[in-house]
């Protein structure tokens, strides 16, 4: 059953109830931010398409028509861009039934190798954009879509900017308040390296580092008795001037949440990408691709389901936590055998303890 349009703005009401006329629009989602996201059917394309209503800004962002001729196998394809009017624009794409990077982290854990392979694949569509002379600016798991042959696809181009010859953008628009580099808060400016700040904040959490979404998470307990005294808007404010003031400091990532299986090597990638000046970042995506498939074939891989488990290529081994502490246990054939031997005192302890097995 369609939806009614009328309760969106009158500046895009009218290109939706155009788009209607081929397209079924079954639902309006909320999830992200910085527009109007319509779900439906196109009768044409006979499939499901996703189409996003954005601030463009007269300019300021990537011309919307140029949207549609990116062509990747890590970008969503984008059926039609144009703009409305000097400040408003729009883009239809696939809709990716499977969710987003959001959901998957919400449904499952992953281990180090398979989060390298997800993070390879969202900075090969990052190395694409850039070499076609675009900064993304909003990475992040919601904005990083799962197609139905299990690739990971960058998609929401709502704060894309062309950059200069000088591999930035001079813009004011922004974007998701977690995820904005500090040199952004800064000098107003996005450079490639902004993009390469997000994906070390992507691994962080797909490695399983905690990144609260409510506001309130990152106050003190003062801070936040001083929130709840406020109302609406001065709420938002004044949250955002602490968590930014954690980001110009470099604070706002908590390595301590890492779990105990997250290796060093890729905590000091995340580091590098996350590095409070952008000069100490990786240059290009290309070179962040480089250290993780450097990595990749030294990495050990624990897979992460109701058990921990370090898979190698003859033997298995896992790390239970039963009502006596933690217990190590292989599994050369058939059954799971202790090692009795093994009396790890934490987690860190353990995964040394397995990793040496």
């Amino acid at each position: 059953m369609a939806i009614d349009l009328s309760g969106l703005p009158q500046a895009i009401q009218h290109k939706a109830v155009e788009l209607s006329a081929s397209i079924e629009f079954a639902r309006c989602i909320e999830k992200g931010a910085n527009g109007h996201v319509l779900i439906g059917t196109n009768r044409i394309l006979d499939r499901p398409v996703v189409v996003k209503f954005y601030y463009w800004g007269g300019g300021d962002h990537a011309e919307p028509a140029h949207l549609a001729a990116l062509e990747s196998d890590y970008i969503l394809k984008v059926f039609d861009a144009a703009a409305i009017n000097a400040e408003d624009a729009y883009f239809m794409a696939p809709f990716c039934e499977r969710g987003d990077l959001d959901d998957a982290l919400e449904a499952r854990k992953f281990g180090p190798l398979q989060a390298i392979d997800i993070i390879l694949q969202v900075a090969s569509g990052v190395s694409y954009l850039h070499g076609s002379g675009y900064l993304h600016r909003d990475l992040k798991p919601s904005n990083i879509f799962c197609a139905a042959d299990n690739r990971y696809l960058i998609g929401d181009f709502g704060s894309v900017v062309v950059q200069n010859d000088e591999g930035y953008a001079q813009t004011l628009t922004k974007h998701s308040l977690l995820y904005r580099p500090p040199e952004e808060l800064a000098l107003r400016r996005s450079f490639r390296q902004g993009d390469i700040y997000q994906l070390g904040m992507v691994l962080f959490q797909l490695l399983g580092g905690k990144l609260h979404y409510d506001e309130r998470a990152w106050l003190t307990p003062k801070q936040q008795k001083k929130y709840d005294g406020k109302m609406g808007f001065e709420q938002q404010f004044y949250a955002t001037e602490i968590i930014e003031s954690k980001i110009s400091k470099g604070k706002l990532i908590d390595f301590s949440s890492l779990p105990a299986w997250t290796p060093t090597s890729l905590i000091k990638i995340i580091r590098k990408c996350c590095a409070l000046d952008y000069t100490k970042r990786h240059s290009t995506a290309a070179d962040f691709c480089a250290d993780l498939n450097n990595l990749r074939s030294k990495m050990p891989d624990w897979r992460i389901g109701p058990d921990v488990i370090l898979h190698r290529p003859k033997k298995q081994v896992r790390i239970l936590d039963g009502p006596k502490g933690l217990l190590i246990e292989k599994r050369v054939r058939g059954d799971w055998r202790a090692e009795r031997q093994l009396k790890p005192s934490d987690w860190n302890e353990a995964v040394g303890m397995a990793e040496t097995l």
